[in-house]
């Protein structure tokens, strides 16, 4: 390529039709249309040789002086390399639906404003440019990279409609490129990655509509990207739907690892997965926004994995299809408002992870969490559940299934929940929901104790003392705990068993005195003439004859069974009932039994009541 600086060296070129009417044209700071189709082959109605079009961008010369307005060519072919490199272009430059023979070089090139819309492109080459206005790339065709890494633009950058089709390296590169305006791939076709890492965006990054086909692991890579507006996927008003094509879709990861953004908004969206086995990551993102996924479709993992949402996390009727691993990882995420997952496609596969996370409220369809091992809540709080609360089935069910890790038992999923219930009022739920969770950390203790590999080294009398001590505390000790005290959350369930061991107690007493099978217990009294007359040894109840027709016996304590009966539970009260009668152990059956079966009631009413007074007192206590 020649470099022509005079108006003499031009017309040494002998310039065509095409070329001196752009000249006419430059010179009076107007259009040179040569066709608004772009041309396919050269022609003198449409050549443009390289460096004269170059002469032109840079000003021309004191003899061919170019408008301030600059270069405006339509439908020109560009021939040869268009190579402006460290240059200063004067004016605008506006070459639209022209047909750009090789790449054109731009590096550390200073431009007014750069419009190539409609084009077809073999590339540009225009790292450490600087634009002081917009780059529009509306519609162009593009075979090779688009390199504007490292480019200063102070407007904005739209590529909107762009077919980017290059089969080596990315599609577009803005690697560290600082962009005042926003950037525009609304309906675009690319075929390779997009790279936005470590640009500056103090507008919006706009992809309605966009479709990104890459069988590489990244569709659109923005790692620690910084986009002042928001990321689109979608038209932020339903009424600009009719502006997209079709909606958005990518084939390859979406990365914003370590990224700032104003916030992401995707409704109707196709995620698909390749390599890398994720959709969209927004690992260790600070969104200063919200983060809205509707109707989308993901075959890959949702990763948001550290990110801090200052906004809403919005997941409904999205469908997660991963067989492979998570569908959606939450894990140590903070969303500063609601979580919203509701409404999720029952046809969804792929594990959950919230564990560490933290949400201020939690909007959700119980129902709509995944079951099995898919469900991991170790560590998520949350203030506040706007859905379904108390232990509602599904509730219980989302507590279980959270709280089961790879079959490992987590209790932080029902404390949370417990904690959250208690600050709402439902202290009886939130008990309730300790003791279940107290249940399944019992049993996953018994089970942690037969696991072959957790009991490795014992002895053939450590093992069987192990086996007997979980034999009894699962058929004796943990039925105790749980129905008698509800393992110290409920406290005051050992005085219904307490009314039940009494009501027990009372029955075969009450049975026992009126068959005449219960005696005073005083050696005195049964050796005394009262007691042994005839009268009274012959009737059907010498007990209560002896009380009714002697003088001791109506000075002697009455017999009551239900006093009786809680004298033998309680053993901390004492209404003189075993004090002064006994059952018999030769007058029949009931006394024989009943001799036997008060020990037994005492050993239990003492139980029952040490276990109850420990539980109230806080010994046995499950916060």
């Amino acid at each position: 390529m020649a470099i022509l600086r005079t108006y003499a060296e031009v017309l040494e070129l002998e310039p065509n039709e095409a070329e001196l009417d752009l000249i006419e044209k430059c010179q009076a700071g107007e259009q040179c249309i040569r066709g608004f189709d772009v041309p396919k082959e050269p022609s003198d109605t449409s050549t443009i040789r390289a460096d004269i079009l170059r002469y032109l961008l840079l000003g021309g010369c004191e003899n061919c002086v170019v408008n301030e307005r600059g270069v405006w060519l339509i439908g020109g072919y560009i021939s040869g390399t268009l190579n402006l490199g460290f240059a200063t272009v004067h004016g605008a430059t506006r070459l639209q639906n022209c047909y750009f023979e090789t790449q054109l070089l731009s590096e550390q090139t200073s431009f007014k404003l750069v419009d190539l819309s409609g084009s077809t492109l073999n590339g540009w080459l225009a790292q450490g440019a600087k634009i002081e206005g917009n780059v529009f790339l509306e519609h162009i065709t593009a075979s090779v990279t688009i390199h504007l890494s490292g480019t200063t633009i102070g407007g904005q950058l739209s590529c909107v409609g762009a077919k980017l089709t290059a089969k080596e390296g990315h599609a577009l590169s803005a690697h560290s490129a600082k962009i005042e305006g926003g950037v525009f791939l609304d309906n675009i076709t690319a075929s390779a990655t997009i790279d936005l890492n470590s640009a500056a965006i103090t507008g919006q990054l706009a992809c309605e509509g966009a479709h990104i086909t890459t069988q590489k692991p990244y569709a659109l890579v923005a790692v620690n990207v910084q986009i002042t507006g928001g990321v689109f996927l979608h038209p932020r008003v339903h009424t600009e739907k009719d502006k997209i094509e079709t909606p958005f879709h990518a084939t390859g990861e979406l990365r914003f690892n370590g990224a700032t953004l104003g916030g992401v908004y995707g409704e109707d969206i196709t995620l698909e997965a390749t390599t890398s086995n994720t959709t969209l990551s927004l690992g260790g993102t600070t969104i200063n926004g919200s983060v809205r996924l509707s109707g989308c479709t993901s075959t890959g993992e949702m990763m948001l994995a550290g990110s801090k949402i200052s906004g809403r996390l919005i997941c409904e009727k999205v469908q997660f299809q991963n067989t492979q691993g998570h569908a959606f990882n939450g894990k140590a995420m903070r969303v500063d408002r609601a979580f919203i997952w509701k409404k999720l496609s029952e046809e969804g596969t792929g594990a959950v992870s919230l564990n560490g996370a933290h949400v201020e409220e939690l909007d959700d369809d119980p129902e709509n969490w995944p079951e099995g091992h898919d469900l991991h809540l170790d560590g998520f709080t949350y203030t506040r559940i706007t859905a379904k609360v108390a232990t509602v089935p599904a509730r219980m069910d989302w507590l279980k299934l959270g709280s089961d890790f790879g079959g490992d038992f987590r209790p932080q999923p029902y404390s949370q929940y417990a904690k959250f219930l208690r600050a709402v009022g439902h202290d009886s739920d939130a008990r309730s929901v300790l003791e279940q969770g107290e249940a399944l950390a019992r049993a996953d203790q018994r089970r942690r104790r037969m696991d072959p590999n957790e009991t490795q080294g014992l002895n053939d009398l450590q093992w069987k003392l192990n086996t007997a001590w979980v034999w009894l505390d699962r058929t004796v000790f943990d039925p105790a705990f749980k129905r008698v005290i509800g393992y110290g959350h409920a406290p005051f369930r050992a005085l219904q068993a307490l009314m039940v061991l009494i009501l027990l107690c009372f029955i075969p007493s009450f049975v026992a005195y009126h068959k005449g099978q219960f005696a005073p217990n005083s050696a005195v009294i049964l050796e005394s003439s009262s007691w042994n007359q005839p009268s009274i040894q012959e009737a059907d109840n010498p007990a209560a004859a002896w009380s009714d027709k002697t003088g001791k016996g109506r000075d002697w304590e009455s017999f009551s069974a239900g006093a009786y009966a809680v004298d033998v539970v309680i053993p901390i009260i004492n209404f003189g009932q075993t004090d002064a009668w006994a059952p018999s152990t030769t007058r029949g059956a009931w006394g024989y039994y009943l001799w036997w079966a008060r020990w037994v009631f005492t050993v239990l009413g003492w139980l029952v009541t040490a276990l109850g007074a420990a539980a109230i007192t806080g010994i046995i206590r499950r916060e």
